[in-house]
């Protein structure tokens, strides 16, 4: 029992998994996993909008809202201002991710995806060792 405690709190720790890259020489970007509910949240908010292309940015812009935590070497509070308590995700939205070009957000996904893979080679690392230890 005590083992399975230790192995699901590595899984639960891929959600601290942090990337944080330039994108040209006047951006740079710190971004985190997105949770499962945080998913969730994203996919809801996209229902909003036309499917095929639309849903589909919109997937990528909400997701990038969500996954920021800092740009240009300076974290970004979860919450904004107390006096307005504007959540972070809703702030890059309204603030920052609307002014980027569509393409400067496929680079910006680009880098999210592949820190998604990373995070599920090393879920995928993590079962295999479970799986010699049976």
């Amino acid at each position: 029992m005590h083992k399975m405690l230790e192995e699901l709190k590595k899984l639960k720790n891929v959600y601290n998994e942090v990337k944080e890259f330039d994108i040209g020489s006047e951006l740079k970007v710190k971004i985190k996993i997105l949770t499962s509910e945080e998913e969730t949240e994203v996919h809801s908010y996209a229902m909003g909008f036309e499917q095929g292309l639309a849903y589909l940015y919109s997937v990528k812009r909400e997701s990038l809202c969500k996954a920021i935590i800092g740009l240009n070497g300076k974290d970004i509070p979860e919450v904004i201002t107390e006096q307005d308590k504007v959540q972070r995700h809703i702030w890059l939205r309204e603030n920052v991710v609307c002014g980027w070009s569509q393409a400067l957000i496929d680079q910006v996904w680009a880098k999210y995806a592949d820190l998604m893979a990373t995070v599920e080679e090393k879920i995928g690392a993590n079962l295999e060792e479970n799986k010699k230890d049976k």
